[in-house]
């Protein structure tokens, strides 16, 4: 006998074992009759299903609602490796029953006519009866929630309620060891901007044995905060004795802002009834201050007082973007203190910022209200503008490096000493042609053969050759 004799159409029809196989684009090709039962589908609805990724309806061992993403079909498709034994849940929508599947999956491949179409089959079994045999510790210590249980007795400082369990994504998430947490109290985790009034109503809430919720801003070991919201409540023994507390926690640092907001929005709303006008012109006058403010420590560098990196390079994305449509001339270049660290070291740090601030006061002079400059590192500095000519770049950088020469007979701060500066520099006409980072590289070749020439000097490539980036080509036609 030989295993070619095995009608193995006839295998998959006849296994308990689910098969579905997708195609490339992870349409549903084939699946058997067991797939279709443990599904609850006909073949008609699961490929319907496989034609729309929302349609899916899987969850996971915390009952969370899993993605298409994080389906075995999607991971195969995007990985090209097989998936194991991934447990998933499908709830029967008639009787509520939830049925847990294993799947595993993995990309077929094979030749036919000289193509190689792809597959992806997708297998599981029934495990429903396992699941249950699960232990609560194990369901507990593998939750993706905190879970946190402390004793009942000391609730007030310094004993405190002792910890008595945490499970790993509690240790995970705020990076302290379960040796460490045993016998510590919650309050480990707290800190100066921690709510009072929100760990007073928790004491309380403790002393009188009833549950709570609260929403508190707790400290990592490394001091990183986060926004924790927990539900806190007692446990009994069998004779209706509370001796632990359990708190549930989770994470919600990304959702606090937003909620911070609506609350606030909400008393908003409430003052308006009284005086709208008032309050409407209190709160533009409040948003326009703090926006400038954000905007100051976002977009201005906090020693020199121009643009910093960030801003410097919004402003020249701009600005390529404006040259490439008009066509024009540009010149970019990066100029960097000559020997920074040896008058860090000799002068002192203080003098050391005190020639940053007047190199960059050197630069928001000569340069035009619209050309671009900012500090983008240590003690370099970058600038970009619009000439008609090469010779008129050259001149600006020779009156640029000259102007730094002499700083230190016109600039009493420098206390007469030397500050020279070594500058690399690109000229092209090719903007249709270019990219930020291209030119940059180009700018800090051109700045590193200044240097190598003995510094205080200037190095200016012209109409540099760089790579084409078709999305600013389209942008600039």
């Amino acid at each position: 006998m030989s295993i070619d004799n095995v009608n193995l159409f006839n295998l998959l029809e006849n296994t308990h074992i689910g098969v579905v196989i997708h195609n490339e684009s992870g349409a549903v090709e084939y699946a058997n009759p067991a797939a279709l039962a443990l599904l609850n589908l006909n073949i008609e609805q699961l490929k319907e299903k496989s034609l729309d990724m929302d349609a899916w309806e899987f969850i996971d061992m915390q009952n969370r609602t899993v993605p298409y993403s994080e389906l075995p079909i999607s991971k195969v498709l995007n990985a090209g490796s097989a998936i194991n034994e991934q447990i998933l849940g499908t709830t029967n929508h008639e009787t509520g029953q939830i049925t847990w599947l294993s799947v595993n999956a993995y990309p077929e491949k094979y030749e036919v006519n000289g193509k190689t179409p792809s597959f992806v089959v997708v297998y599981f079994v029934d495990i429903t009866k396992k699941v249950k045999n699960f232990s609560y510790k194990d369901i507990v210590q593998n939750a993706q929630d905190m879970i946190l249980v402390t004793e009942a007795q000391n609730i007030d400082a310094p004993l405190s309620p002792k910890i008595f369990y945490a499970n790993e994504a509690l240790c995970r998430h705020t990076e302290y060891t379960l040796e460490e947490l045993i016998g510590e109290t919650p309050r480990i985790f707290q800190g100066t901007l921690t709510d009072k009034e929100a760990t007073q109503r928790i004491r309380q809430a403790l002393l009188e044995r009833r549950p709570c919720t609260e929403t508190l801003l707790n400290y990592t070991k490394t001091g990183k905060p986060f926004w924790v919201q927990m539900n806190i409540f007692p446990l009994t023994n069998g004779y209706g004795e509370v001796t632990h507390f359990a708190a549930v926690q989770r994470d919600v640092s990304e959702t606090k802002f937003q909620t911070e907001q609506l609350d606030k929005r909400n008393a908003e709303l409430k003052r308006i009834k009284d005086n709208l006008e008032q309050l409407v012109n209190n709160r533009t006058r409040e948003l326009r201050s703090a926006n400038l403010k954000l905007e100051k420590l976002a977009y201005v560098d906090a020693l020199t007082h121009i643009p910093n990196r960030r801003a410097f390079l919004d402003s020249f994305k701009k600005f390529l973007h404006f040259a490439c449509r008009n066509k024009q001339a540009i010149l970019v270049g990066i100029a960097d203190v000559d020997h920074f660290k040896s008058i860090n070291d000799q002068f002192g740090h203080a003098f050391g910022d005190d020639v940053l601030v007047t190199v960059a006061q050197t630069l928001q002079k000569l340069f035009r209200q619209e050309d671009c400059i900012g500090r983008i590192g240590g003690e370099e500095f970058a600038f970009c503008m619009s000439l008609p000519t090469t010779g008129a770049a050259n001149q600006l950088l020779e009156r640029f490096r000259e102007t730094i020469c002499h700083l230190h007979t016109t600039q009493p701060i420098l206390k007469g000493r030397n500050v020279t500066v070594s500058i690399g520099a690109v000229y092209t006409q090719k903007t249709e042609n270019t990219d930020i980072k291209a030119l940059l590289k180009a700018a800090d070749d051109a700045l590193y053969k200044a240097k190598n020439s003995g510094r205080n000097a200037v190095e200016c490539t012209l109409d540099v050759d760089v790579l084409v980036t078709p999305k600013l080509v389209k942008e600039c036609n």
